[in-house]
């Protein structure tokens, strides 16, 4: 277990009450196993010396405290001699087993399972029930935090991800991002978690703003507000473009409508990069809260048709995979995914977090991860990782060996589209400069077109 001193204070201490004529304290070398407190007065401080066996080391397995308690989240203790505080197998059935006294409660509720962990780069992975996801934010945060407050006592532990139905809901958590604060016991005070782009303009990054308002007060509204206002990070960036101004908020039945302002569609970002993180940012951030499932948006009371190239006539979702940061210690890598633009009209490349799994190649890996990306408002080209059979690299070239159902299974008049979000996605990777495709060992040809070498001459890219 990790383990702190602090003796220096102490003797700093005695000399200074020595010098302030301070009655002389027992010889040190006669006082055995003491404890020290120390209590500081308006005059001067002085130290109880009470004599006391040594503590048993122990250690904290966090839970739910009970409701009214002022704390979200309280620990039960454990000797550090009980052989399941001195392990991770052991402190994770720990945390998922029922708490020991009334006041507290299990971190994970009925119906959620400690499915898988691993511990890698000093970050433990944490696989949870898809149940999981069915929690509300708060519950969900709640049950993360006891989790990386618990884990990481141990020595080589430093953070927690906590992963559930395919999802990584948190990248990557520390003790220090804890949040301890019951927000039901103070009326006027709302911790909100809001999503800004990150300082590269790629990914959205969480960040709480902590209000003090009135007990009746609209909380998607102050998010809104809070958004347009900005972060307070300055490595962040404004989610929303410049002029927008809220004229209406409204939740019924789980959908928030927001209804902004002419800016925000006159100064629209003219990327689709852009327009993801801005229409995730609000969706995100206001699905955050426990009565948002989805949000419409409206400008100047209308629907918008289509923002920069997607669609806004459907309610949006939280979307996770506009959520950074990317986790190295977690073995994902940030890689720009060329997808097919609502309509058919190009491709355009947008980051994705890309998990590398063991055997697997940077280029199988981010191939894998392009044919199962599902990007709101876009069409989805492929089908599934079973339309590729074979990646290789050799030479600065990418050999793709396609399935005999690959032509067939894409939309109609798809198919140069599908060539072209590939051969452009694995082009983007180091060390690769052409890509060719086969069937079956033949080069790729279908409806008369040879795909076999790829050629991105007179291809416009958005």
């Amino acid at each position: 277990m990790k383990k702190t001193a602090a003796i220096a204070w102490l003797l700093a201490l005695l000399v200074t009450l020595s010098a302030c004529g301070v009655p002389a304290l027992p010889d040190l070398a006669d006082v055995r196993a003491f404890v020290a407190r120390v209590t500081f007065t308006r005059s001067f401080p002085f130290v109880v010396l009470a004599e006391a066996d040594e503590p048993e080391a122990t250690v904290s397995v966090y839970r739910l405290a009970a409701s009214g308690s002022g704390s979200l989240i309280a620990c039960e203790t454990f000797p550090a001699s009980d052989p399941r505080t001195q392990d991770l197998s052991g402190l994770i059935a720990l945390l998922a087993a029922p708490a020991g006294t009334e006041e507290l409660s299990c971190a994970l509720p009925d119906g959620v399972t400690v499915e898988d962990w691993r511990l890698e780069g000093g970050v433990v992975s944490l696989t949870l029930s898809p149940a999981f996801l069915e929690l509300g934010d708060m519950r969900r945060s709640a049950a993360a935090f006891c989790a990386v407050l618990t884990l990481c006592q141990l020595d080589g532990v430093e953070a927690v991800a906590v992963v559930s139905g395919g999802q990584t809901v948190f990248p990557y958590l520390t003790p220090d991002d804890a949040v301890l604060t019951d927000e039901e016991g103070d009326p006027y005070t709302r911790r909100l978690r809001l999503y800004f782009p990150d300082s590269e303009g790629r990914y959205l990054i969480s960040e709480y703003h902590t209000l003090s308002i009135d007990d009746d007060a609209d909380l998607a509204r102050c998010v809104v507000e809070e958004l347009l206002r900005g972060p307070n990070n300055a490595e962040l960036r404004p989610a929303v473009p410049a002029g927008t101004a809220l004229r209406s908020c409204v939740t019924a039945d789980g959908l928030c409508t927001v209804d902004l302002s002419a800016a925000f569609y006159d100064n629209r970002p003219d990327t689709a990069l852009g327009e993801r993180l801005t229409l995730c940012a609000l969706a995100n951030s206001l699905t955050a809260l426990s009565g948002v499932k989805a949000v419409r948006v409206l400008v100047e009371g209308e629907p918008v048709d289509v923002y920069v190239y997607r669609p806004l006539t459907e309610p949006l979702a939280m979307y996770d995979a506009a959520v950074g940061p990317v986790s190295a210690p977690l073995g994902e890598i940030d890689a720009d995914l060329y997808l097919a633009l609502p309509g058919l009209a190009g491709v355009t490349p947008l980051p994705f977090r890309v998990s590398e799994a063991v055997g697997d190649s940077l280029a199988e890996a981010v191939l894998d991860r392009l044919l199962s990306a599902e990007e709101p408002g876009y069409p989805a080209l492929f089908s599934g990782s079973g339309t590729v059979a074979g990646v290789t690299v050799r030479g600065g070239v990418c050999a793709v060996e396609l399935s005999e159902s690959f032509f067939v299974s894409l939309p109609a008049d798809a198919a140069p589209l599908a060539v072209q979000s590939i051969a452009e996605t694995l082009r983007a990777l180091p060390g690769i400069a052409a890509v060719t495709f086969s069937v079956n060992g033949a080069p790729a040809v279908y409806d008369g077109m040879d795909f076999s070498v790829y050629n991105s001459i007179n291809i416009e890219v958005p």
